[in-house]
């Protein structure tokens, strides 16, 4: 959310969809930064309840609506948005014991990329000329593999931020060994930490579009498109 708070024009006035909604926050964010129309999905009905609270209260007179089903099932085809939010659950665990919350929460199978490559694949579909994507992953299930994805789907991505995040003993303990990058989980000084990046994708609306040379110069230094 500090990514967009720190850049509102990429909200304001646009169409914004939130994949995976949870809470609602960022799609709150996004209306309170002035999106003119928001998308949140979410599997999770009692999940959906709540975001609708959120968004009512926020901005009570603005376009939004809610749809369940899991990721782009939600959505109507050929639908496209020029912003799409995503904190999806990817941490690599078929379930997490801990008191108060699901044995799903946060899990995205053993390699953590359960919701993660689904919604990669179907994201080139959903973005507008010139649209983006914001969302978070965690490192330790494969970040370039992530990033080629993107390149190869004609997207210009790039980490944006990096945070070092404390896991706690029930996350510990249900980690899958089937982790991708193990470097993504860093223990210092006895506590252990989950590398978790923020990931900003974009299609590069024409030629002249100032993205598109920083886009096929990324493409020439990193082999990226072959």
């Amino acid at each position: 959310m500090g990514h967009l708070r720190s850049h509102p024009y990429l909200a304001q006035g646009l169409r914004v969809c939130d994949i995976g909604t949870g809470s609602g926050i960022l799609a709150a964010a996004a209306l309170h930064l002035g999106a003119v129309h928001v998308m949140a999905t979410d599997l999770d009905a009692e999940a959906l309840a709540l975001a609708r609270h959120s968004l009512a209260r926020v901005a009570p007179s603005a376009r939004f609506e809610l749809r369940r089903g899991s990721l782009w099932d939600a959505l109507l085809p050929n639908t496209c948005f020029d912003l799409v939010l995503a904190n999806l659950p990817n941490f690599p665990a078929e379930a997490i014991v801990t008191e108060g919350r699901r044995a799903a929460w946060s899990v995205g199978g053993a390699d953590g990329r359960r919701a993660i490559d689904p919604f990669l694949a179907g994201l080139p579909q959903r973005l507008g000329a010139g649209g983006v994507a914001i969302f978070t992953q965690n490192r330790c299930v494969g970040l370039e593999k992530t990033l080629e994805q993107l390149h190869s789907d004609g997207l210009f991505a790039e980490v944006r931020g990096s945070a070092l995040v404390p896991i706690g003993p029930e996350k510990i303990a249900a980690l899958s060994s089937a982790c991708i990058e193990p470097a993504g989980i860093v223990e210092v000084a006895g506590f252990v930490f989950l590398g978790v990046d923020l990931i900003v994708a974009r299609r590069i609306a024409h030629p002249d579009d100032p993205a598109g040379k920083v886009w096929r110069d990324h493409a020439a230094q990193t082999g990226a498109f072959g």
